[in-house]
Protein backbone atom coordinates (compact mmCIF):
# COMPACT_ATOMS: atom_id res chain seq x y z
CA UNK A 1 0.00 0.00 0.00
CA UNK A 2 2.77 2.42 0.94
CA UNK A 3 4.61 1.58 -2.27
CA UNK A 4 1.47 2.35 -4.27
CA UNK A 5 1.01 5.71 -2.51
CA UNK A 6 4.64 6.70 -3.08
CA UNK A 7 4.38 5.61 -6.72
CA UNK A 8 1.31 7.80 -7.24
CA UNK A 9 3.02 10.74 -5.56
CA UNK A 10 6.07 10.18 -7.72
CA UNK A 11 3.85 10.45 -10.82
CA UNK A 12 1.42 13.22 -9.88
CA UNK A 13 3.68 15.68 -8.05
CA UNK A 14 5.94 16.25 -11.10
CA UNK A 15 2.83 16.63 -13.27
CA UNK A 16 1.41 19.23 -10.88
CA UNK A 17 4.69 21.15 -10.78
CA UNK A 18 4.97 20.97 -14.57
CA UNK A 19 1.40 22.24 -14.96
CA UNK A 20 2.06 25.12 -12.58
CA UNK A 21 5.23 26.05 -14.45
CA UNK A 22 3.32 25.96 -17.75
CA UNK A 23 0.64 28.27 -16.32
CA UNK A 24 3.34 30.67 -15.12
CA UNK A 25 4.79 30.79 -18.63
CA UNK A 26 1.37 31.42 -20.18
CA UNK A 27 0.62 34.08 -17.55
CA UNK A 28 3.85 35.90 -18.47
CA UNK A 29 2.94 35.68 -22.16
CA UNK A 30 -0.52 37.08 -21.41
CA UNK A 31 0.98 39.97 -19.44
CA UNK A 32 3.33 40.70 -22.32
CA UNK A 33 0.43 40.71 -24.79
CA UNK A 34 -1.50 43.06 -22.50
CA UNK A 35 1.43 45.46 -22.22
CA UNK A 36 1.72 45.51 -26.02
CA UNK A 37 -1.97 46.36 -26.35
CA UNK A 38 -2.98 43.00 -27.81
CA UNK A 39 -5.92 42.57 -25.46
CA UNK A 40 -7.67 39.85 -27.48
CA UNK A 41 -4.58 37.68 -27.18
CA UNK A 42 -4.19 38.42 -23.45
CA UNK A 43 -7.83 37.39 -22.89
CA UNK A 44 -7.26 34.15 -24.80
CA UNK A 45 -4.16 33.32 -22.77
CA UNK A 46 -5.67 34.23 -19.40
CA UNK A 47 -8.76 32.17 -20.23
CA UNK A 48 -6.58 29.16 -21.05
CA UNK A 49 -5.16 29.35 -17.51
CA UNK A 50 -8.66 29.66 -16.04
CA UNK A 51 -9.68 26.44 -17.81
CA UNK A 52 -6.98 24.57 -15.87
CA UNK A 53 -8.72 25.52 -12.62
CA UNK A 54 -5.78 27.63 -11.46
CA UNK A 55 -7.83 30.62 -10.26
CA UNK A 56 -6.23 33.59 -8.54
CA UNK A 57 -6.91 37.24 -7.79
CA UNK A 58 -4.24 38.33 -10.28
CA UNK A 59 -5.66 36.12 -13.02
CA UNK A 60 -9.21 37.45 -12.64
CA UNK A 61 -7.98 41.03 -12.21
CA UNK A 62 -5.85 40.95 -15.36
CA UNK A 63 -8.62 39.24 -17.30
CA UNK A 64 -11.08 41.93 -16.20
CA UNK A 65 -8.61 44.65 -17.19
CA UNK A 66 -8.21 43.09 -20.64
CA UNK A 67 -11.97 43.03 -21.20
CA UNK A 68 -12.20 46.61 -19.93
CA UNK A 69 -9.65 47.70 -22.53
CA UNK A 70 -11.77 45.95 -25.18
CA UNK A 71 -14.83 47.90 -23.95
CA UNK A 72 -16.60 44.63 -23.10
CA UNK A 73 -18.57 45.68 -20.06
CA UNK A 74 -20.23 42.46 -18.90
CA UNK A 75 -17.16 40.16 -18.83
CA UNK A 76 -15.07 42.98 -17.37
CA UNK A 77 -17.45 43.45 -14.43
CA UNK A 78 -17.88 39.68 -14.09
CA UNK A 79 -14.17 39.09 -13.56
CA UNK A 80 -13.71 42.07 -11.25
CA UNK A 81 -16.45 40.49 -9.14
CA UNK A 82 -14.64 37.13 -9.28
CA UNK A 83 -11.43 38.82 -8.11
CA UNK A 84 -13.27 40.48 -5.22
CA UNK A 85 -14.69 37.12 -4.16
CA UNK A 86 -11.11 36.00 -3.51
CA UNK A 87 -9.90 39.34 -2.11
CA UNK A 88 -12.89 41.42 -0.90
CA UNK A 89 -10.87 44.42 0.26
CA UNK A 90 -8.36 44.67 -2.59
CA UNK A 91 -8.11 48.41 -3.25
CA UNK A 92 -6.64 48.08 -6.74
CA UNK A 93 -9.44 45.78 -7.87
CA UNK A 94 -12.08 48.03 -6.29
CA UNK A 95 -10.64 51.10 -8.01
CA UNK A 96 -10.68 49.53 -11.48
CA UNK A 97 -14.08 47.98 -10.81
CA UNK A 98 -15.46 51.47 -10.20
CA UNK A 99 -14.31 52.59 -13.66
CA UNK A 100 -15.92 49.51 -15.24
CA UNK A 101 -19.24 50.10 -13.45
CA UNK A 102 -19.32 53.66 -14.80
CA UNK A 103 -19.60 52.22 -18.33
CA UNK A 104 -22.93 50.56 -17.54
CA UNK A 105 -26.12 52.02 -18.95
CA UNK A 106 -28.29 51.08 -15.99
CA UNK A 107 -27.93 53.40 -13.01
CA UNK A 108 -29.69 51.72 -10.11
CA UNK A 109 -29.93 53.37 -6.72
CA UNK A 110 -29.83 50.72 -3.98
CA UNK A 111 -32.36 50.75 -1.19
CA UNK A 112 -31.04 52.46 1.95
CA UNK A 113 -29.78 50.10 4.66
CA UNK A 114 -29.99 50.49 8.39
CA UNK A 115 -26.97 50.49 10.69
CA UNK A 116 -27.28 46.81 11.62
CA UNK A 117 -27.71 45.78 7.98
CA UNK A 118 -24.61 47.76 6.95
CA UNK A 119 -22.63 46.27 9.83
CA UNK A 120 -23.71 42.75 8.88
CA UNK A 121 -22.74 43.28 5.23
CA UNK A 122 -19.36 44.68 6.21
CA UNK A 123 -18.62 41.75 8.53
CA UNK A 124 -19.54 38.98 6.08
CA UNK A 125 -17.55 40.62 3.28
CA UNK A 126 -14.47 41.54 5.32
CA UNK A 127 -12.64 38.19 5.10
CA UNK A 128 -13.06 34.77 3.56
CA UNK A 129 -14.35 31.92 5.71
CA UNK A 130 -10.86 30.40 5.94
CA UNK A 131 -9.49 33.63 7.39
CA UNK A 132 -12.14 33.74 10.10
CA UNK A 133 -11.42 30.09 10.89
CA UNK A 134 -7.70 30.75 11.29
CA UNK A 135 -8.38 33.77 13.50
CA UNK A 136 -10.56 31.56 15.69
CA UNK A 137 -7.70 29.04 16.00
CA UNK A 138 -5.26 31.81 16.95
CA UNK A 139 -7.56 33.06 19.70
CA UNK A 140 -8.09 29.51 20.98
CA UNK A 141 -4.31 29.16 21.22
CA UNK A 142 -4.08 32.46 23.14
CA UNK A 143 -6.86 31.24 25.41
CA UNK A 144 -4.90 28.06 26.19
CA UNK A 145 -1.71 30.02 26.93
CA UNK A 146 -3.49 32.50 29.20
CA UNK A 147 -5.40 29.70 30.93
CA UNK A 148 -2.20 27.79 31.78
CA UNK A 149 -0.32 30.89 32.92
CA UNK A 150 -3.34 31.98 34.99
CA UNK A 151 -3.18 28.82 37.12
CA UNK A 152 0.59 29.08 37.49
CA UNK A 153 0.60 32.79 38.34
CA UNK A 154 1.75 33.68 41.86
CA UNK A 155 0.49 37.22 42.39
CA UNK A 156 -3.17 38.17 42.33
CA UNK A 157 -2.39 40.96 39.83
CA UNK A 158 -0.99 38.46 37.31
CA UNK A 159 -4.00 36.18 37.80
CA UNK A 160 -6.34 39.11 37.07
CA UNK A 161 -4.45 39.98 33.89
CA UNK A 162 -4.40 36.44 32.52
CA UNK A 163 -7.99 35.78 33.61
CA UNK A 164 -9.01 38.78 31.51
CA UNK A 165 -6.76 37.48 28.72
CA UNK A 166 -8.27 34.02 28.45
CA UNK A 167 -11.81 35.37 28.84
CA UNK A 168 -11.22 37.92 26.06
CA UNK A 169 -9.61 35.27 23.82
CA UNK A 170 -12.45 32.78 24.13
CA UNK A 171 -15.00 35.51 23.39
CA UNK A 172 -13.09 36.61 20.28
CA UNK A 173 -12.73 32.99 19.15
CA UNK A 174 -16.48 32.45 19.47
CA UNK A 175 -17.07 35.72 17.60
CA UNK A 176 -14.87 34.57 14.71
CA UNK A 177 -16.72 31.24 14.51
CA UNK A 178 -20.04 33.10 14.47
CA UNK A 179 -18.95 35.46 11.68
CA UNK A 180 -17.56 32.50 9.69
CA UNK A 181 -20.97 30.82 9.97
CA UNK A 182 -22.75 34.03 8.93
CA UNK A 183 -20.37 34.40 5.97
CA UNK A 184 -21.17 30.89 4.74
CA UNK A 185 -24.90 31.45 5.24
CA UNK A 186 -24.75 34.80 3.45
CA UNK A 187 -22.96 33.21 0.50
CA UNK A 188 -25.56 30.45 0.23
CA UNK A 189 -28.53 32.80 0.52
CA UNK A 190 -27.14 35.57 -1.69
CA UNK A 191 -26.27 34.33 -5.16
CA UNK A 192 -25.53 36.95 -7.78
CA UNK A 193 -25.10 37.09 -11.52
CA UNK A 194 -24.06 39.56 -14.22
CA UNK A 195 -26.26 40.30 -17.23
CA UNK A 196 -24.41 39.50 -20.45
CA UNK A 197 -27.16 40.44 -22.90
CA UNK A 198 -26.74 43.84 -24.57
CA UNK A 199 -30.35 44.56 -23.69
CA UNK A 200 -32.99 42.35 -22.12
CA UNK A 201 -36.65 42.82 -21.22
CA UNK A 202 -37.49 41.64 -17.72
CA UNK A 203 -40.74 39.68 -17.63
CA UNK A 204 -43.39 39.46 -14.89
CA UNK A 205 -43.51 35.65 -15.20
CA UNK A 206 -41.12 32.92 -16.44
CA UNK A 207 -42.32 33.00 -20.05
CA UNK A 208 -41.91 35.31 -23.04
CA UNK A 209 -45.67 36.00 -23.26
CA UNK A 210 -45.88 37.70 -19.86
CA UNK A 211 -45.84 41.43 -19.21
CA UNK A 212 -42.56 43.24 -19.81
CA UNK A 213 -41.72 45.15 -16.64
CA UNK A 214 -38.50 47.01 -17.44
CA UNK A 215 -35.29 46.79 -19.45
CA UNK A 216 -31.78 45.97 -18.28
CA UNK A 217 -28.44 46.15 -20.05
CA UNK A 218 -25.12 44.34 -19.98
CA UNK A 219 -22.98 44.55 -16.88
CA UNK A 220 -25.84 44.98 -14.41
CA UNK A 221 -25.52 42.88 -11.28
CA UNK A 222 -28.62 41.02 -10.14
CA UNK A 223 -29.48 38.75 -7.26
CA UNK A 224 -30.67 35.25 -8.21
CA UNK A 225 -33.85 34.27 -6.36
CA UNK A 226 -35.25 31.14 -7.98
CA UNK A 227 -35.29 29.06 -11.16
CA UNK A 228 -38.08 27.67 -13.31
CA UNK A 229 -36.91 25.64 -16.30
CA UNK A 230 -34.68 27.94 -18.36
CA UNK A 231 -35.81 31.10 -16.57
CA UNK A 232 -34.32 32.88 -13.59
CA UNK A 233 -36.06 35.21 -11.16
CA UNK A 234 -33.80 38.15 -10.31
CA UNK A 235 -33.85 41.08 -7.93
CA UNK A 236 -32.16 44.44 -8.32
CA UNK A 237 -30.52 46.45 -5.56
CA UNK A 238 -33.47 48.87 -5.67
CA UNK A 239 -35.91 46.06 -4.87
CA UNK A 240 -37.35 45.42 -8.34
CA UNK A 241 -37.90 41.78 -9.30
CA UNK A 242 -38.64 39.93 -12.52
CA UNK A 243 -37.78 37.01 -14.76
CA UNK A 244 -35.30 36.60 -17.59
CA UNK A 245 -33.88 33.70 -19.65
CA UNK A 246 -31.01 31.86 -17.98
CA UNK A 247 -28.77 32.27 -21.06
CA UNK A 248 -28.78 36.06 -20.63
CA UNK A 249 -27.00 36.02 -17.25
CA UNK A 250 -23.83 34.45 -15.90
CA UNK A 251 -23.80 33.40 -12.27
CA UNK A 252 -20.88 34.44 -10.09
Amino acid sequence: MKKLIFSLLYVFIPLFVLGQQQNDIVFSQANEAYNKGDYNKSVELYKSIEKTGNASVNLYFNLANSYYKLQKIAPSIYYYEKALQLAPGNKEVLANYTFAKNMRIDKIDPLPKGFLSRLYTKLVSMFKVDTWAWLSVVFIFLFAVCFVVFYRAVSSQQRKVFFAGWTFSIVLSAFCVLVAFLTVTNKKNNRYAIIFAKEIKIQSEPNSRSEKLYTLHEGTKVKLLEAVDDWRKVKLSDGKVGWLPQKEVKAL
